[in-house]
């Protein structure tokens, strides 16, 4: 039982299940509608993210041993020894073999963009290569593995084919990108402290907490840009639109939540604390 339980963790599902697979599902939407190519795509996309989280697990054993939240929420069991290397090899063959056998019998194009996504994630953990550790290399990456790419993969498995690189299922596979950068720099802003007790080489440690936020917000506002031009330039209905700006606008500040608590939290005690002062000078 603990070894299956170790299996399970090494996926991190619940690290991304209610989120990265919007994107693939969004793209087979766009090329077909509502239809059973959206299940298929989730299935080839459970299967290419899981794989993305357990060649992470693999090539940052020795960072997560050295990360005390990490280590203690138990989402490394390959850094806790309770999976060995080639379960964890066995894994990542079976998880990057099923979507790229599945998706090379039904369309080449989807299988030329789900191929890009499992070289993507690889190139972002594994070395010599390992990608997360360049700077900004690691924000983009993440961007095209998890948002970009995995739409135009669900687009094109949806039917979609290869569009053109001026067209709305291009346009809306950058916004995804924006999105997916949007969502590791909260990630790196949260684990700035620890990250620089690790040494980990991350973008948001390159240049700083303060400078990290700001990033946050300029790709916030790059994808808000992006969004009214491709609404502007391919007519995209009004309430489409809103409903995708309101998303833009909320998520910054949700995936920025844990630090912004506390903040917010110091602010309340100091506002109480000045007026509790003025109310004893009253007295």
């Amino acid at each position: 039982m603990e070894k299956i339980q170790g299996y399970r963790k090494m996926l991190r599902t619940g690290d991304w299940i209610k989120f990265y697979p919007l994107f693939p599902i969004a793209g087979a939407y766009l090329a077909a509608g509502l239809s059973i190519n959206i299940l298929t795509v989730f299935i080839l996309f459970f299967c290419v993210t899981g794989y993305g989280f357990v060649v992470n697990n693999l090539y940052d054993a020795e960072i997560d041993r050295n990360h005390a939240r990490k280590i203690k929420q138990g989402k490394n069991p390959f850094a806790d020894r309770t999976v060995s290397k080639e379960e964890t090899l066995v894994m990542c063959a079976v998880l990057a073999g099923i979507p790229l056998l599945l998706s090379l019998t039904i369309s080449g194009a989807g299988f030329f963009f789900t191929l890009l996504c499992l070289i993507a994630l690889t190139l972002y953990s594994a070395t010599p290569a390992r990608l997360k550790d360049w700077f900004a290399a690691d924000i983009i990456c993440h961007g095209m593995m998890f948002g970009g790419l995995p739409f135009l993969a669900g687009y094109a498995l949806a039917g979609g084919g290869f569009p053109p690189l001026i067209s709305l299922p291009a346009a809306s596979a950058l916004i995804c990108t924006f999105i997916c950068c949007e969502a590791l720099i909260a990630h790196e802003i949260q684990d700035y402290h620890e990250d620089l007790v690790t040494t980990a080489c991350t973008t948001v440690v390159g240049i700083g907490l303060k400078n990290g936020v700001l990033l946050l917000g300029a790709t916030a506002v790059l994808s808000v840009v992006a969004l009214e031009l491709m609404a502007w330039w391919f007519a995209v209905d009004a309430a489409i639109n809103a409903v995708i700006l309101s998303f833009l606008l909320v998520y910054p500040l949700y995936s920025y939540r844990e630090a912004l608590m506390p903040a917010a939290g110091r602010g309340c005690r100091l506002v109480m604390n000045s007026c509790l002062s003025r109310i004893r000078r009253a007295v």
